[in-house]
């Protein structure tokens, strides 16, 4: 990848970059700006501050459209089909490259993160407040849409869980508000001493997860899972448990590593920063 491609990653709270393979500066998301005008110029004057700057990569969370560099929703910056790309290379003549923070950090885990070195594709699994899946192929390359990968949102049937959304149970959040925790890891330390309240809970959250990479798997057939966010932050309670209801679904198919994320939190802003040299190189 070309050092001179900055990565953007414009969160609910924060915007991070990355540039010349290291953390740029953090600076807060501007609030109350649907039509995305002030966060373009933010992001053009961040950009400025950078010398030589070739091509910029953002992503953005949501319903985004790579193709037309238009993030046609999201919740968390109260934005509505805002071209993103339009905006921005108006402001700084460069190649910018739009894409959703989850399928960004699937381009860097592939690349250069948990899945640098082995085969085939990779299926990214961030699992903090809510969940999302992407996939990108054995050459780092995101499959899908703007909707793919939204697998929190789909809804249980019939069962315990019936009428919840995914993500209220195959998440940090939803463990933490369905054990009446402000967050994951109290549940884990309550079942860790004995809780068996937090172990029944912590027990749904891994086969919800399970079941949903478990269909993933077997349609993909990738050849690494990244585990990320917050939830992986428990290491081995989680994966170990994660392993398990996997292989036990999985009974006849390759199984592919399981591993956690490398890049954490910068996730997002390395793999913006690959697809904007991928964009410039292609113009």
């Amino acid at each position: 990848m070309d050092e001179d491609v900055l990565g953007v990653d414009v969160g609910g709270t924060a915007i991070k970059t990355w540039w010349h393979g290291g953390a740029g500066p953090t600076v807060p998301t501007p609030k109350g700006d649907p039509t995305g005008e002030r966060t373009a110029d933010l992001l053009a004057g961040l950009a400025a501050g950078f010398p030589g700057v070739a091509a910029i990569g953002v992503a953005t969370p949501g319903i985004v459209d790579d193709e037309a560099g238009v993030t046609r929703m999201s919740v968390n910056l109260g934005w509505q089909e805002v071209p993103v790309r339009d905006l921005l290379e108006s402001r700084t003549g460069v190649p910018v490259a739009l894409t959703h923070d989850v399928r960004a950090g699937a381009v860097a885990e592939r690349l250069t993160g948990a899945g640098a070195g082995r085969p085939g594709a990779l299926v990214f699994a961030p699992v903090g407040t809510g969940l999302a899946l992407a996939v990108v192929d054995a050459d780092a390359r995101p499959i899908g849409t703007g909707w793919a990968g939204e697998v929190g949102q789909l809804r249980f049937g019939p069962g315990p869980h019936r009428g919840l959304r995914v993500e209220e149970v195959a998440s940090a959040g939803g463990l933490a508000l369905r054990y009446g925790a402000p967050e994951a890891a109290p549940v884990l330390a309550a079942m860790q001493a004995g809780d068996a309240v937090a172990a029944e809970r912590w027990r749904e959250t891994v086969d919800a997860l399970a079941e949903v990479l478990a269909w993933t798997i077997a349609l993909i057939a990738p050849g690494t899972v990244a585990v990320g966010g917050g939830l992986a932050r428990a290491g081995d309670a989680l994966l170990d448990p994660l392993r398990a209801a996997l292989a036990e679904r999985l009974a006849g198919f390759p199984e592919p590593v399981v591993v956690p994320a490398a890049h954490g939190t910068a996730a997002a802003a390395i793999g913006a920063a690959h697809l904007a040299d991928v964009r410039r190189r292609s113009r």
